[in-house]
């Protein structure tokens, strides 16, 4: 590494010849020993020399020969080198004979420079020398300037003195090493590492509903170095077992690799079995009872894909978690916002690097434990449990927003789960996936909004040109017939009543027009709805897909066709889309082409200008003529594909802003009242082979001025208009808190 250019790596030799400087040379003449104080305040000390050497007489020293003080800098320079660099073959060959007796070998030096650094949880250390060697006849002082990098306390400097010595029999310079070259009072010293565990945050739900706290808990566990010896570590081993009626090999095991200052935990006990025992633990150094905190969530089958799980850290995880001071056996988020504001909620470990030496203690280093937040989220619990509720046992998803700003009022997914009993049938049945964020579907119909956007965008057609629909379309021929999922076809329909209508020859004859103009257009415009990437919630999520001749050629190697195309424009073939993507761009569309990131986290929250926002780009009368034909899917009586399923929903806003049954008001209020009309899409995307479609319902409410924001999935169940649309029509009557309609008998309604 490059070092400022006040640390000069190669050692400056300066000549000592004023008696000033002479008597600061006699009075460096003190013990190494004491010199092995403060590390980390000791940066600006001037090395001394060992007492060893003969002091007899205060005559003034000498300057050696210039070979042997050169031959001693080059030691010093060669000895620090070795140690950055791990060599500590290199490094013990460098040593005297005394130092060389003391360590046995280089395998010992190395034991010692790594039980420091374990110690301290070092991630990495560098050594450089500082300034002038010190000498005094055949010896020399060096000062080392030492920079650990601690994964628990952070970057800190030790100084401290390496020795040297000239050895008449090999004729040069050895270097004198004790553990205080690594840590001075290391030699007659106790390093020791005080960890401070963080306390890891609440999550709540809007109205402080407690989703996930922490419960303490009483843990007994032993520090194995305290263990005096064989015979106190079996009665201690004897009492735990007593305690916690485990077997004493079984207790071992949990603290016989530990580091010897950790406290190994054995056991949660409760308070009132500590209290018996008081008196029998406290004879035992070793043992000792904390506390601890775990996780217990109030409401285990509220909105668990939201909320999530913690777990032991995932043996792919250790080693990242390791570098940032965890011990390993923590528990973290795994899924959820547990997991994606897991450094927000969890916090971080501290801790002190204490060195107890000759009746003192230095502290060498500290950080302070980060304590875990707090965070509130936008879940409504009583939408929340009627969403899931009325989602039932039914594979799929349903996803809330509030309209104003695409704040997360619910989210459910099915089959769900229980966050205190994850069963294996929960996990065979693939109930921990978010089906919201990560389910990719094809959007089926619901896409037909983004390819009247592009028609009219792209001047190929308008909202009143009228298309003719005889039940099929033979636009690429009669061998290549595709048909309308109206056999007897919809006759004379404009774009806009096409859309109400969910005509599919209209929308083939869409992106027929749009393919001729570019095979990307269509692509193009699905990306700028949001679809084929991801929102930006703080969930996991899914990208999904949006097919172009590019992607096609690269993963199928095949070339793009006007095929691709026009299936593309009725939302079948390659594309995918998750329910949060159908969602926003509903939202969208509801917003006057404002779009903003579905969010969940409502506090701690970044300012609203952080929030990304894009708007699209369709001229109001465009998206006017979309919101019509959404508005006429359940209010057109003659071609609106879901208006038998809203059937009966009949409600005004009285003066109040309530909202009423409309046939309850005063005949003379009910005229001028204010409707709540839903704007709505059905769709029913094919799901391949003999399997079911998937049914698809995304809307907004009022119509005139969105409050929420409803899409439904249905995994393999059939048409949207008779499966989705209902389940959305209940959600939107529990938004109100209206009386929730009956569902449906199963019965074929065709789109």
């Amino acid at each position: 590494m490059r070092w400022p250019s006040s640390y000069n790596r190669h050692v400056s030799h300066r000549v000592v010849s004023t008696g000033r400087t002479r008597m600061k040379l006699r009075q460096a003449l003190v013990a190494w020993a004491a010199a092995s104080v403060v590390a980390a305040s000791c940066v600006n000390s001037t090395p001394t020399l060992d007492p060893p050497f003969p002091t007899t007489s205060p005559a003034s020293p000498t300057r050696p020969p210039a070979r042997k003080l050169l031959s001693a800098a080059a030691v010093a320079d060669a000895f620090v080198d070795a140690i950055n660099r791990q060599d500590f073959v290199a490094a013990f060959t460098l040593l005297d004979a005394s130092s060389r007796a003391e360590l046995t070998d280089a395998d010992e030096l190395r034991s010692r420079y790594e039980a420091a650094r374990a110690i301290a949880l070092a991630t990495r250390t560098a050594t450089q020398l500082r300034g002038g060697l010190l000498y005094q006849d055949e010896r020399a002082a060096a000062t080392l300037v030492t920079r650990w990098e601690s994964s628990l306390v952070g970057a800190f400097e030790v100084t401290s003195t390496l020795g040297l010595v000239f050895d008449p029999s090999a004729a040069d310079w050895r270097a004198r090493w004790t553990p205080d070259v690594i840590i001075p009072g290391l030699a007659s010293g106790t390093l020791r590492m005080e960890r401070e565990e963080s306390t890891r945050g609440a999550i709540y739900a809007a109205d402080g509903t407690p989703l996930a706290t922490q419960r303490e808990f009483l843990t007994i566990g032993v520090q194995r170095g305290a263990i005096a010896g064989p015979d106190e570590e079996q009665r201690l081993l004897d009492l735990l077992s007593q305690i916690t009626r485990r077997a004493p090999e079984e207790i071992k095991a949990k603290y016989a690799n530990q580091p010897k200052d950790w406290f190994s935990p054995i056991a949660d006990v409760d308070e009132a079995l500590i209290d018996e025992y008081y008196d029998q633990i406290k004879r035992f150094p070793a043992m000792s009872v904390r506390s601890r905190f775990q996780r217990h969530y109030p409401h285990p089958d509220l909105a668990p894909h939201v909320v999530g799980l913690v777990g032991f850290i995932p043996p792919e995880s250790l080693a990242a978690y390791r570098a940032r001071g965890f011990q390993g056996d923590e528990q973290i988020g795994l899924s959820g916002i547990e997991a994606a504001a897991d450094a927000l909620i969890g916090g971080a470990p501290g801790g002190v690097l204490k060195l107890f030496s000759g009746g003192y203690l230095t502290v060498l280093a500290e950080r302070p434990a980060v304590q875990g937040r707090d965070v509130t989220l936008t879940i409504s619990p009583a939408l929340q449990l009627a969403a899931q509720r009325l989602l039932g046992e039914r594979r799929g998803a349903v996803v809330v927003l509030r309209a104003e700003d695409s704040a997360v009022l619910a989210m459910a997914s099915s089959p769900t789960f229980s966050q205190t009993n994850i069963t294996d049938r929960a996990i065979r049945e693939g109930a921990l996936l978010n089906r919201a964020t990560q389910g990719q579907y094809p959007p089926g119909s619901t896409f037909k909004m983004v390819t009247m956007a592009a028609g009219i965008g792209e001047g190929v057609t308008t909202p009143d040109e009228v298309f003719r629909d005889p039940g099929f379309w033979d636009g690429y021929g009669v061998a290549f017939r595709k048909t309308c999922w109206l056999r007897s076809g919809h006759g004379r329909i404009s774009l806009q009543v096409g859309l109400t209508a969910s005509c599919n020859v209209v929308f083939y004859e869409v992106g027929k027009r749009l393919q001729e103009k570019s095979a990307y257009v269509l692509s193009a415009y699905a990306r700028k709805f949001g679809f084929g990437a991801r929102t930006g919630i703080e969930l996991p999520e899914a990208a999904g897909l949006v097919p172009d001749p590019d992607w096609k050629r690269q993963a199928l190697g095949e070339a793009w066709t006007g095929g691709d195309t026009v299936n593309l424009a009725v939302g079948q073939g390659f594309m995918l889309v998750t329910p949060l993507q159908v969602a926003q761009m509903t939202a969208a569309i509801a917003n006057g082409g404002l779009m903003r990131r579905p969010y969940l986290i409502a506090s701690p929250r970044p300012k609203p200008s952080a929030d990304p926002v894009a708007r699209l780009p369709l001229p109001p009368a465009t998206l006017e003529a979309i919101q019509r034909g959404m508005i006429g899917v359940t209010r057109d009586a003659r071609f609106g594909t879901t208006t038998y399923r809203f059937a009966g929903f009949d409600y005004c806003f009285d003066a109040e802003g309530r909202v009423v049954p409309c046939h309850r008001m005063p005949a003379q209020s009910r005229a001028s009242a204010r409707r709540l009309i839903v704007a709505g899409k059905s769709g029913t995307a094919q799901a391949g082979g003999d399997a079911q479609p998937f049914a698809w319902f995304t809307a907004y409410a009022p119509a005139d001025a969105p409050e929420i924001i409803v899409t439904a999935l249905l995994e393999n169940i059939g048409e949207g208009s008779s499966y989705a649309a209902p389940l959305v029509r209940q959600i939107i009557e529990a938004y109100y808190g209206l009386a929730i309609s009956p569902t449906p008998r199963d019965r074929r309604a065709n789109e």
